[in-house]
C-alpha cells in the first residue's frame, strides 16, 4: 500500500471538513465551505493580479523571441534544447491560464453571492471572513447598537442568504 503525499493528505483532510457523514449518507457542508469561500476571497483576488501578471511575461518570453532553429541539433530527448525550452514555456503558460480561469470563476461566483445580499449583510461578511480584524464582533456591534449575541445571529443569517445565492442550497 503505497503512502499518501502530503498535499494528497491535505486534500483528504479538506474533504473530510467539507464532507460530513450523517446515517451512513455523506452530505455537503454548503455552510462551511460557503465561509471557506469568504476567508479565500481576497487572496484569490490577489492571485488573479499575480497570475495575470506572470502570464503576460510568459506570453512575452514565449512569442516575443523567435521560435527555434530548425536546423538545431538535436539533444538526447529528440528536440533541441531552445525547442524544449519553448515547449516548456508554452505548457507553463497554458497551466497558468487554466489556473487564472478557475480562480476567476470562483471569485466571480463569490461577487454574485454578495451582490445577492444587502449592505449591511455584505459588511458583516466582510468583518468576519474577508477583512476580520481583532474585534470585529464589538466593532459591528457598537455600530449597529446591538449586542454582540445579535451580530452573531446576523452572521449566521448573511452566510445562510450568501450560500443560498452562491450554492442554490444550505444542507444536502
Amino acid at each position: 500500500m503505497r503512502r499518501l503525499s502530503l498535499a494528497q493528505r491535505k486534500t483528504a483532510l479538506r474533504l473530510a471538513r467539507v464532507f460530513q457523514k450523517e446515517g451512513g449518507a455523506i452530505t455537503m457542508d454548503w455552510k462551511r465551505e460557503a465561509e471557506n469561500d469568504l476567508r479565500c476571497h481576497e487572496k484569490r483576488k490577489a492571485a488573479m493580479e499575480s497570475l495575470a501578471d506572470e502570464i503576460r511575461e510568459l506570453r512575452s518570453r514565449t512569442y516575443g523571441f523567435s521560435a527555434p532553429a530548425a536546423d538545431a541539433v538535436p539533444v538526447q530527448g529528440g528536440t533541441s534544447t531552445a525547442e524544449g525550452r519553448w515547449i516548456a514555456a508554452i505548457d507553463e503558460l497554458e497551466r497558468k491560464k487554466e489556473a487564472y480561469r478557475i480562480t476567476k470563476r470562483r471569485v466571480d461566483a463569490v461577487e454574485r453571492g454578495l451582490a445577492a445580499l444587502d449592505g449591511q449583510q455584505r459588511e458583516i461578511l466582510d468583518y468576519f471572513f474577508i477583512n476580520r480584524a481583532q474585534g470585529h464582533a464589538q466593532t459591528l456591534a457598537e455600530k449597529y447598537h446591538v449586542e454582540q449575541s445579535r451580530i452573531y445571529q446576523m452572521k449566521d443569517q448573511a452566510v445562510r442568504e450568501f450560500t443560498v445565492a452562491r450554492y442554490g442550497v444550505v444542507e444536502s
